[in-house]
């Protein structure tokens, strides 16, 4: 996993200067007691590519420490590694991405409420493969305290829902 995780560090770096540089030349940045729109993307992008350089130079360090074992283990590690990542794959990344583009679908026709819950169930089932039981808990605490805390404290207006109004 040496290569990707080199090239994904690579990548991550220079995300985070890019977001870094376009909110510092097309964003106003403001001050921390006057933030403007841009200050906080311009720090995210920093922590991005500083966060991508020390897991560049982890791996880098990892690497070089790690004994030569011959090409016949690392040919079969690497095999054994990209079945595993394919499962992975599979099994976590593609329904997770399914799950939010259904979410962002469902959000404003199905209402916050609604679709927070659907959203959580169905990331505890298929994602974290998870028992119904605490599936639905979480699914209905986390929807519900969300929506009280987005609502009733800091009073922004959620969707209720074109399908139900």
């Amino acid at each position: 996993m040496g290569r990707a995780e080199k090239v994904s560090s690579i990548v991550l770096v220079a995300f985070g200067l890019f977001v870094a540089f376009y909110s510092r030349q097309y964003l106003k940045l403001g001050r921390m007691i006057t933030p403007g729109a841009g200050f906080l993307p311009y720090w995210i992008g920093i922590a991005l590519a500083v966060l991508g350089a020390i897991w560049f130079l982890k791996t880098r360090i990892s690497r070089s420490g790690s004994g030569a074992g011959g090409e016949e283990s690392v040919a079969g590690d690497a095999a054994t590694e990209t079945k595993a990542l394919r499962a992975r794959l599979l099994s976590k990344f593609l329904p997770g991405v399914l799950l939010v583009i259904l979410y962002a679908w469902l959000f404003e026709k199905a209402g916050y409420l609604f679709s927070t819950a659907l959203f959580m169930l169905g990331w505890q089932k298929l994602v974290e493969k998870e028992g119904w039981r605490k599936t639905a808990v979480i699914a209905v605490l986390s929807a519900g305290c969300m929506y009280a805390l987005f609502s009733y404290l800091l009073k922004v207006y959620l969707p209720t829902g074109t399908w139900f109004s």
